[in-house]
């Protein structure tokens, strides 16, 4: 009980001598899903912007996605029409989780080196499934031709949330440690995430936006060439492929102060996904293949994180300027013009004075327009950068 006793007052009076000099927190993190039984361990990955309030009390924002998934089934040794085996179809599955998390943050550990962070608030959860509902046989017996009947989950809910990590200090600025998340639905199991993950402390102050007077630093300007690996969002087929696509566009740049700028693009993006065809004895579905293009207009804060080394988050406009649905069945289609908008995330890599590449991540999380059924992307990108002046 001593040594018990001993660490309650540590805690207590911490606060007087362990501090940190910055107020905001940004962390990316990947983890193993954990779902109720029958479900099987899937992947999620979690990112985070934390505000200190005080140096051990904040704020927190998260977003994570993740799945789970049992194709096996659609392996199995086919009956003579070419159907998986139909009992084991039945444990099929492919699920979606999304996670929009605000909580309070506590750190009761906070030091040189180590750093403990205690989490409490709700999140709205969003679930996409299709699994196969029931089986209709024509005649008894496995190898005889028979309909499986899929059936569809879009459900959103806000669920209380609660997590638990540890950090450990690299530096003032990076840390890395582990992750503990658990969501906790009514009258359901929790679901859980335990992972790895990295973050990066910093300020935002009047001298990192530039707000003080100091030496004006040149406007600069160039060109981005970009391939694009697209695919449709929330697409919850095994059908369903991304296609490689290319964005060009311009850039200007306007530096805040010597780590931060303010970044803005016009780009020239395609986008587009693929649902490929495929047959199971006499019945088959149909593929089919969307094409669009984009004006893309990104509004980026770049931040110099090391030498040579940049990172960059910001919103983005997405507006329509044609496209076309096609398949197999049906003519070519166009598609209603429509707008969209999200978030980008990205780091860059200076090779030298004049040229850099990036690689980003970008995701579609609004559609503007009033257009029904308008398609949503999501894509991964590896580009080049040239500065022209």
């Amino acid at each position: 009980m001593k040594p018990l006793f001993s660490l309650l007052i540590c805690l207590a009076t911490y606060p007087a001598f362990a501090q940190s000099p910055f107020r905001f927190e940004a962390e990316t993190g990947v983890s193993s899903l954990r779902l109720p039984t029958p479900y099987r361990n899937g992947w999620h990955v979690r990112q985070q912007l934390t505000a200190y309030l005080q140096p051990r009390l904040g704020v927190a924002l998260g977003l994570g996605w993740g799945g789970s998934s049992n194709n096996n089934p659609l392996t199995t040794q086919p009956n003579r029409y070419g159907q998986p085996d139909p009992n084991a179809l039945l444990d099929f599955y492919n699920r979606q989780e999304r996670m929009t998390d605000l909580s309070a943050v506590w750190l009761p550990v906070l030091t040189r080196r180590h750093q403990l962070k205690v989490q409490a608030g709700l999140s709205l959860q969003r679930r996409r499934e299709v699994s196969i509902d029931s089986i209709f046989r024509e005649q008894p017996g496995l190898d005889t031709y028979y309909d499986a009947l899929p059936t569809y989950t879009d459900q959103s809910r806000v669920v209380p949330m609660a997590a638990l990590g540890y950090d450990y200090r690299l530096s003032p600025r990076w840390t890395v440690g582990v992750n503990a998340v658990t969501y906790l639905p009514a009258n359901e199991k929790a679901i859980s995430t335990i992972g790895l993950r990295t973050s990066y402390r910093f300020n935002i102050s009047r001298d990192s936006l530039g707000i003080s007077n100091g030496p004006v630093e040149p406007l600069t300007w160039g060109v981005r060439l970009v391939g694009s690996r697209v695919g449709e969002n929330g697409s919850s087929s095994a059908s369903s492929r991304n296609i490689t696509r290319f964005v060009a566009g311009l850039w200007t740049e306007y530096p805040l102060s010597l780590t931060w700028a303010m970044r803005g693009e016009i780009n020239y993006a395609q986008r587009g996904y693929r649902f490929e065809a495929y047959s199971t004895g006499g019945r088959s579905a149909i593929g089919s293949q969307t094409e669009a293009t984009y004006l893309e207009m990104p509004l980026l804060f770049r931040h110099e994180a090391a030498e040579r080394w940049h990172l960059y988050a910001g919103p983005y406009l997405a507006f329509m300027l044609n496209g076309t649905s096609s398949s197999d069945a049906r003519p070519t289609v166009a598609i209603s013009p429509h707008t969209n908008s999200g978030l980008m995330l990205g780091a860059d890599y200076q090779l030298s004075q004049k040229v850099s590449i990036d690689l980003r991540y970008q995701r579609d999380l609004l559609q503007i327009s009033t257009t029904p059924y308008s398609n949503s992307y999501h894509s991964y990108q590896l580009g080049v950068n040239w500065q022209i002046r």
